[in-house]
């Protein structure tokens, strides 16, 4: 795979042809500091082998920011932060790239304390946010800004910087009819403010390597696609740059996108490249789910890219690199491309994770003594601790009910669209049997079963919960559980299913694919309130094209009788017809008698996942790794 080659790129001379992607990480404070958390992410990341990190997104103004906790490049002191980085990277054998960028429509008034501000006012879809017109004095502070950033990336001692001129940010907006719809120099002239930009880089880069970050498509009507990019390509080309960086979609119209959603489909990123790749003879850096092998090596056989630009895989692994180089691809860990680490955790402001990588943003730790733990439970919190707990040196067995590993995780690639979370249970999987000694699968364990361990780690996840609806135990019904397992056949042709969140909507939408008849209720209005925020708008485009699926949030079902279901809504007693199949996904509740045994006999033991608090699988192995790091003395 020519991938793993050296490769130059302007001066430098890559390790090999692997790049990581800019990845907002929220690990930042207010002031836009450098803190120890972004040190311990970067020095992990830069040990994988990847050849030349791309910072997360600096805004190169105030008013460019997107996230309260991003990194400046815009402060006094911000050479001497960002320096902190680059001086981990480069001990890592690893070049540093700072991308430079400003968000425009798509800039974030809680991290400015100013409205957003762009060429023209078209409101940012994804935020609400409609912006203040820039005015000529605005845009000029911008430039200065540019101009300053590249000054500092110099300074600081960085190898490359990128100028974001695509994703519906600044420069794009300039460049797009459709959010350009000015009537001076920069509206007549669309070309004029990346023209000015590129000016400014080409003035001040000395001797940086300069990438340029396109969008190559943004699939919105009248959008920017191939065609529309040409411009910039020739402009870089013109301008002596160095290399394309080659994502997709835009930060306001088409997040999932621009955010690489796993239920996208492969084939249109993959015409965009082709297409782009026939349009310039820059070098060319190709981002988007690339975290494959198979992909890999289509677009190395393909010739498509020169270079791959890995984001979230190397936040599933950082060491994806050297494993692949070093032919050990069946250890990786595996991005789904699922968002519930990455984004959902960044916007919520806790800062980067991942599902399946609890210790991204934390250093190695071992154990000062040697312990034998009993693991009980391998569902995500269960194998989650059980591999950290041997990493650290504990003499760790594992004990699992069924027949396999997985626990309820084994839900989450079945549902539609999230085939490609089978990668990331896979891949946990094969940790948890590369580290952990001593597994028992099919065994079922009480206190008194259990011998002597120093210490107990019950993971032993939930159950549904069943609610209290006369006549609900005449029916012919499962468990959402019951469900997902098919460990019982749906009969008949009409469904009711009970409860609206994550798990009953995506049956919900398993069975309209299948031409059922389909009834979900929910007795609030939040619909599908635990799904990650991309996942759920996909899905419920999805589902309102479905003329066999009801959705009725507010809806509380009052009695199931022979003629049908008594329901309240609004305020009004109402009545649906007999279903054939009622499916019960009406939440989960702790399964934790184990752990009340072991406490009742005062053993040493945590309570972890969803055997404490049903959530989500990033909450679930964040819970095994916390415990097993309370073990450490």
């Amino acid at each position: 795979m020519k991938f793993s080659e050296s490769f130059r790129i302007g001066s430098l001379e890559l390790k090999n042809r692997f790049i990581m992607a800019p990845v907002k990480s929220a690990y930042g404070n207010p002031k836009g500091e450098v803190t120890p958390r972004h040190l311990t992410y970067y020095d992990n990341l830069s040990k994988g082998g990847v050849a030349m990190i791309i910072l997360e997104p600096v805004a190169v103004s105030q008013s460019g920011k997107e996230h309260p906790k991003q990194l400046a490049v815009h402060l006094p002191d911000s050479q001497q932060q960002l320096q902190k980085i680059v001086a981990v990277l480069h001990k890592n054998n690893t070049y540093a790239c700072l991308n430079l960028n400003h968000a425009g429509r798509a800039a974030n008034p809680k991290a400015t304390g100013m409205p957003p501000e762009a060429p023209s006012a078209i409101t940012c879809p994804a935020t609400g946010q409609t912006p203040e017109i820039l005015q000529k004095q605005e845009i000029e502070g911008i430039f200065e800004g540019y101009r300053q950033a590249i000054k500092v990336a110099i300074a600081a001692g960085f190898d490359a910087i990128e100028i974001q001129a695509g994703h519906g940010y600044l420069i794009q907006q300039f460049l797009s009819p459709r959010t350009n719809q000015r009537e001076d120099a920069y509206g007549q002239d669309k070309t004029l403010f990346i023209k000015q930009v590129f000016d400014i880089v080409r003035a001040e880069r000395n001797n940086l390597t300069v990438l340029v970050r396109i969008s190559g498509h943004d699939f919105v009507e009248n959008g920017f696609g191939p065609a529309e990019n040409q411009v910039i390509l020739n402009l870089a080309s013109r301008y002596g740059f160095d290399a394309i960086h080659c994502g997709f979609g835009n930060a306001c119209d088409t997040p999932p996108w621009y955010y690489s959603h796993m239920a996208l489909p492969e084939q249109k990123q993959l015409e965009v490249v082709t297409a782009i790749r026939k349009q310039t003879e820059l070098p060319l850096i190709v981002a988007g789910r690339m975290g494959d092998v198979e992909k890999l090596e289509q677009y190395d056989r393909e010739n498509l890219t020169d270079c791959v630009s890995l984001g979230r895989p190397l936040v599933a692994d950082p060491n994806f690199v050297n494993k692949l180089l070093n032919q050990q691809a069946e250890e990786i860990t595996f991005c789904g491309y699922c968002l519930q680490g990455c984004l959902a955790n960044v916007k919520n402001g806790s800062g980067l994770g991942c599902i399946v990588n609890p210790n991204i943003d934390k250093q190695p730790v071992q154990a000062s003594a040697a312990r034998s733990v009993a693991v009980i439970g391998a569902g995500p919190a269960g194998m989650a601790a059980a591999t950290q707990l041997s990493v650290m040196g504990h003499k760790v067995t594992l004990y699992e009910k069924k027949a396999a590993l997985g626990g309820q995780f084994e839900m989450a690639y079945r549902a539609p669209h999230k085939g490609s979370m089978l990668r990331p249970l896979s891949s946990l999987i094969k940790q948890t049997e590369k580290n952990v000694a001593e597994i028992k699968l099919g065994t079922t364990i009480s206190a008194a079963s259990l011998g002597h361990f120093d210490h107990f780690i019950v993971a032993t996840g939930s159950k549904q919960r069943i609610p209290e609806i006369k006549g609900l135990d005449e029916q012919y019904s499962m468990t959402s559980l019951e469900f997902f397992e098919n460990t019982k056949p749906v009969k008949g042709k009409r469904i009711l299913i009970i409860g609206a969140g994550m798990i009953g909507i995506e049956a919900a939408e398993i069975l309209a694919d299948q031409n059922y008849d389909v009834v979900i209720t929910k007795r609030t209005d939040t619909i599908a309130n635990d799904m990650e925020m991309i996942t759920k708008k996909l899905m419920l485009k999805r589902l309102e094209q479905k003329e066999n699926l009801l959705i009725s949030p507010n809806t509380t079902l009052i009695e199931f009788t022979a003629n049908g279901v008594k329901y309240q809504n609004a305020g009004e007693t109402k009545e649906w017809q007999p279903f054939d199949t009622v499916i019960i996904a009406a939440g989960m509740e702790p399964e934790n008698d184990l752990y009340q045994q072991l406490q009742t006999e005062q053993k040493s033991a945590q309570l972890i996942g969803d055997a404490n608090h049903p959530e989500d699988i990033f909450a679930a192995t964040q819970q095994g790794y916390q415990a097993a790091i309370a073990l450490r003395e």
